[in-house]
């Protein structure tokens, strides 16, 4: 049985005084992730109440190509960009639709 897509959520927050770099990181990374094999969609969202507050939506045909992406050149590059100019780690968490969970 095939595998079916892999949606994922990371969410982050730019500290304030650096929000405008860190979009502008995370809006080229996108564009690179969005070319990657296996990548059927990758959106960049900032919370309404707090735009300081990041979500990435990402659908991906497989974990394998997930794990590919997060091992990638350009992904190792924006991390160590952004380090500093957000608060703490991303929070990337892998959904599951709950007729999954039975």
């Amino acid at each position: 049985m095939p595998s079916l897509p892999v949606q994922i959520v990371t969410l982050a927050e730019a500290l304030p005084e650096f929000r405008d770099e860190v979009f502008s990181v995370l809006s080229e990374l996108a564009e690179l992730c969005r070319q990657e094999e296996g990548c059927l969609r990758f959106d960049l969202y900032c919370d309404a109440a707090n735009p300081n507050k990041l979500n990435t939506i990402e659908l991906w045909e497989s974990l394998e190509a997930h794990n590919r992406h997060l091992n990638s050149t350009h992904v190792g590059r924006g991390v160590l960009i952004l380090i500093g100019k957000v608060k703490g780690l991303p929070d990337i968490r892998i959904l599951k639709p709950l007729n999954e969970l039975t």
